[in-house]
């Protein structure tokens, strides 16, 4: 909602969307929620595509066409990564203990 003043001294604006003129009042207070609605319906988008973000079937909200499902393919590396350096680490661990309580196996 865009007002124009077209006679400060007399207080006339007109309203840019609708072509009426009027006289302004000191008693009325007009506030353009426009911007407010903007930025309301980007973090609408981005609470929208947060929640999406828990089904991994959605895809990323920037991401390229054809990216559905890559929240349960990074899911499946992330288990096969941690499991590998997990079992890693047992498996040293093993080795030490082995070698602590038979020290000539290593001959």
């Amino acid at each position: 909602m865009d007002i124009v003043k077209v006679c400060p001294e007399l207080g006339i604006v007109m309203d840019v969307d609708s072509g009426l003129i009027a006289e302004t009042r000191d008693d009325i207070v007009m506030v353009d929620f426009n911007p407010v609605k903007s930025e309301i319906e980007k973090l609408e988008k981005l609470a929208k595509a947060f929640e999406n973000s828990l089904d991994p079937r959605n895809p990323p909200l920037k991401s390229y066409p054809g990216r559905e499902g890559i929240y349960s393919i990074g899911g499946i590396f992330q288990g096969l990564f941690f499991g590998f350096w997990i079992t890693m680490g047992v498996a040293l661990m093993v080795i030490l203990l082995l070698a602590a309580i038979y020290p000539n196996l290593l001959q």
